[in-house]
């Protein structure tokens, strides 16, 4: 059993007749990638009569033309049909996270009816396309999850509580790992027990051919660049923060400071519709919306759980799914992530040696 929940695009006319735009979206997004209406005609099953049709309906509806068709050049979209298009991007960029959190836990709740047990595994966790590759991969092997979408504090915090097994984060290499670390001392304890999902870079994502010049985190201070942002308590946040204060910057300097979507697709798709020119996320969301990345760190994507949940028979087929091949293989082919240490299970020390061998700081097995 899966569960799904879909945004689609709606056309409401004055009487409350409700006309889906969700397949003539999707003719305009083939067209759009292959440049000709027989060519997309045929990559959605349709005849290109019935295509030829679809596209006049959906601009009498609309009241204006959303395909340029040019003898001897193809089809190209309107500015119309390109908004259209973008719209239903960044729809799905912004929501479907949330309902994919939303599906899996209504799926648990399910499960739990029908069999009266309850051996789901809990997971909050700061969204990722790793995260979303292990969701997937779970569900084909029948592994039980109830996934929930969030910040990293609110993840790690929801894990103090009690309110899940396995709280999901981000963590930098290199300099700034120790400031972050800072931030969630309080919520990461000695006898805690680290696993790795991956390694991702972290970059600023910028409008194809970078038309604003954006190469560094100064350069977002720019008074013509417009920025868009993650919000309060996202790990791509505080390193946005810890980034501009190595380089005299305040979130003040940056006009879009405030501008907050939730996760890095949505803000990839933000800067795809020209609502920004630019934002900080990992190089996955630039390339799947075509977008150029200027990188600026790698980070290691973790989960942390209790020691006592290695040994329940709960985790340990999610252990045994990380540590596959074939799920390896599916981490590498996202750009920018790596599955090197994939599975691996560490204690706190063993997990962030630097950390702990600051004075006064106290670790160990627990």
């Amino acid at each position: 059993m899966k569960i799904e929940i879909r945004p689609h695009l709606y056309l409401v006319d004055d009487d409350d007749h409700a006309s889906s735009l969700v397949r003539g979206v999707q003719l305009l997004s083939a067209i759009e990638a292959t440049g000709n209406l027989r060519a997309a005609s045929g990559t959605l099953a349709l005849s290109y009569r019935h295509a030829w049709n679809a596209l006049a309906e959906m601009e009498g509806r609309l009241g204006g033309p959303v395909v340029a068709m040019t003898r001897g050049r193809g089809a190209e979209l309107t500015e119309l049909g390109r908004r259209l298009v973008a719209a239903q991007r960044l729809i799905h960029a912004r929501v479907d996270p949330l309902f994919d959190s939303m599906a899996t836990e209504i799926e648990a709740e399910i499960r739990s009816a029908v069999s009266q047990e309850s051996n789901v595994l809990k997971i909050h966790a700061s969204h990722g396309f790793a995260i979303e590759a292990l969701n997937r991969h779970a569900h084909r092997k029948g592994i039980l999850l109830d996934m929930n979408y969030r910040g990293s504090v609110e993840a790690l915090n929801a894990f103090n509580r009690g309110n899940c097994d396995i709280a999901g984060f981000h963590v930098p290499m290199g300099a700034l790992e120790l400031p972050v670390l800072e931030q969630f001392s309080a919520l990461l304890h000695r006898d805690h027990r680290i696993v790795a999902l991956a390694t991702r870079r972290q970059g600023i994502m910028v409008a194809k051919g970078n038309p604003r010049n954006i190469w560094c985190i100064e350069d977002l201070a720019h008074p013509d660049v417009q920025f868009v942002n993650r919000q309060h308590g996202s790990g791509t946040r505080a390193i946005l923060d810890l980034l501009l204060e190595q380089a005299g910057k305040s979130g003040r300097d940056i006009n879009g400071y405030e501008n907050i979507e939730l996760t890095h697709a949505a803000i990839a798709a933000y800067v795809l519709c020209g609502k920004a020119d630019a934002g900080l996320g990992v190089e996955t969301a630039a390339r799947r919306f075509d977008l150029d990345f200027v990188p600026l760190l790698t980070e290691r994507y973790l989960f942390v759980c209790g020691k006592k949940l290695l040994a329940d028979p709960r985790f340990l087929p999610l252990k045994e799914l990380m540590q596959s091949s074939e799920f390896r293989m599916e981490i590498n082919r996202l750009p920018g992530y790596d599955a090197v240490d994939t599975g691996m299970v560490s204690t706190m020390r063993e997990a962030f040696p630097r950390f702990f061998r600051q004075p006064g700081r106290k670790g160990g097995e627990g």
